[in-house]
């Protein structure tokens, strides 16, 4: 084998100089064109850039202000939509009196290809050779004018739906219960000089605007204030009792407030028939409507299933283990979606759950408008939570409407006590991982049986029963499974 290289042919030689000078002759026409740019757009805006359609290329600065004052003048400009955190609202800039400025405008027409770093100034002039159309981007407000109080006035409307108050957290516990609890929470408003800014900014830009917003910490933690790792909000359940009769909605109150600073320990297993207790007058919960039989009955906390099923949400949501849970009998509109739902009734059946996290966990439970919430602090583990579903199936019609004779009401009078509602089966699945790791892989059952509608009958004599107490029936399809008293 032969030990040394190769010499070059005089062919190879000659075609390596032709390329050489070939990428050299190259280098040399993009240098010669970048800087010729400079040259003969002395001044002038590059070729390509547009505004509003209308092409400033090779306009000088005065030109281009008297084109583009020409073209903006009266101008409808279009909505400008502001975003924050899933709110939304469409903001109209033509009612606060915006009026462009043609002068910034020309001033930016004349930058394009002559600002930023090398490489951005390069990209634009490479398009101004080749007459690709480039839009005006501006860093800087292109305002002439506006109303700047009414402005204000706008943003102050948009801002109250937005602030946070500063707040420190707060936990006292005697006889293992939070008698005291605030969580901390960080103050937010929104930045007005900022989002003027932004709208001065990009009043010609379809995207929209993320508000901008001045936050300031709590100066104590929730952390600070204990030492049972209750830290932080690791899960929330919300339910909705729109259309709830009177007894019914003070009974939730009632029941929520049973669980209202709970605290349970690590590894534990909590019961909530156990730490819900009796359920009577003498625990402040009032009657609500149930059917038993043929006869319709007041009994005391009807409605606690909805304090029960927000748990549950809360439970589902947090990742926790569920030792033991039952649906409804049937589906009710309180507690949609169906499969979501955890019933209740002194003794049995209950609803369970194991606390596996290494710290302690707190309920805070609370009432907005016609939600029941369920917050649930302690240590963040870091899970992550996959549910899919519910998935219905085996949908059943319901059966043929019972009535039930009274005299307590009047001769042929009708009074519906129980709406109708079809039977079907759901499943739900969830899925817990930690650290990256499937923790648990959970899938819960729910068998809902066809129910038929109920009513109350007026006729001269019949048995006794009791219809009127003093509280008024749901306006909305929400009734509850009103055989089971507690619910």
């Amino acid at each position: 084998m032969d030990s040394h290289p190769s010499k070059l042919t005089s062919h190879q030689i000659r075609l390596l100089q032709f390329m050489s000078l070939g990428v050299g002759g190259l280098l040399i026409v993009a240098v010669g064109a970048y800087f010729g740019v400079d040259v003969i757009y002395a001044r002038r805006v590059l070729p390509g850039v547009q505004f509003l359609e209308i092409d400033l290329g090779g306009r000088t600065r005065s030109q281009a202000v008297q084109l583009i004052s020409k073209r903006v003048d009266g101008l409808p400009l279009g909505n400008i939509r502001l975003e924050f955190e899933g709110q939304s609202w469409e903001m109209d800039p033509n009612q606060f009196g915006f009026e462009l400025d043609g002068s910034k405008l020309a001033d930016e027409a004349i930058l394009v290809g002559r600002r930023g770093q090398f490489a951005q100034r390069l990209s634009e002039r490479s398009f101004a050779l080749v007459g690709t159309h480039q839009p005006i981007v501006s860093e800087t407000d292109l305002v002439h004018s506006f109303n700047r109080p009414k402005l204000n006035q706008y943003l102050s409307e948009i801002g109250s739906r937005i602030v946070k108050p500063q707040r420190d957290a707060k936990l006292t516990i005697k006889n293992n219960r939070a008698t005291e609890f605030m969580a901390d929470q960080a103050g937010q408003t929104l930045d007005m000089n900022k989002t003027v800014e932004l709208i001065a900014r990009n009043l010609l830009n379809p995207a929209p605007i993320v508000l901008p917003i001045t936050t300031r910490p709590a100066t104590v933690t929730l952390a600070e204030t204990n030492t049972l790792g209750i830290n932080t909000l690791i899960a929330r359940g919300v339910s909705n009792f729109t259309g709830s009769p009177r007894n019914r909605r003070h009974n939730i109150a009632t029941g929520a407030a049973k669980f209202d600073g709970i605290i349970i320990a690590p590894k534990s297993i909590f019961s909530f028939i156990r730490a819900l207790g009796a359920v009577d007058g003498s625990t402040g919960y009032l009657p609500e409507l149930v059917i038993k039989g043929d006869k319709t009955e007041p009994e005391f906390g009807g409605g606690l299933c909805q304090v029960s099923t927000t748990a549950f949400r809360a439970i589902l949501n947090g990742g926790l283990p569920v030792v033991e849970r039952r649906n409804h009998s049937y589906r009710v509109a309180y507690y949609e979606p169906p499969g979501t739902d955890a019933t209740i009734y002194q003794p049995y059946p209950d609803l369970k759950f194991t606390n596996d996290t290494p710290g302690s966990i707190l309920m805070d439970t609370y009432i907005v408008g016609n939600e029941l919430h369920f917050d649930f602090y302690g240590t963040d583990t870091g899970r992550t939570i996959e549910m899919t579903g519910p998935y219905v199936s085996n949908i059943t019609d319901y059966p043929e409407p019972i009535y039930i004779d009274t005299s307590t009401m009047p001769v042929g009078g009708i009074k519906q006590v129980e709406i109708a509602h079809r039977g079907a089966d759901v499943v739900l699945y969830r899925k817990v991982y930690q650290n990256s790791q499937l923790l648990y892989n959970d899938t819960f059952k729910s068998h809902y049986i066809p129910w038929p509608a109920k009513y109350l009958r007026g006729v001269e004599e019949a048995n006794k029963v009791e219809a009127d107490l003093n509280n008024v029936l749901p306006t909305e399809a929400g009734q509850e499974q009103t055989n089971l008293p507690i619910e």
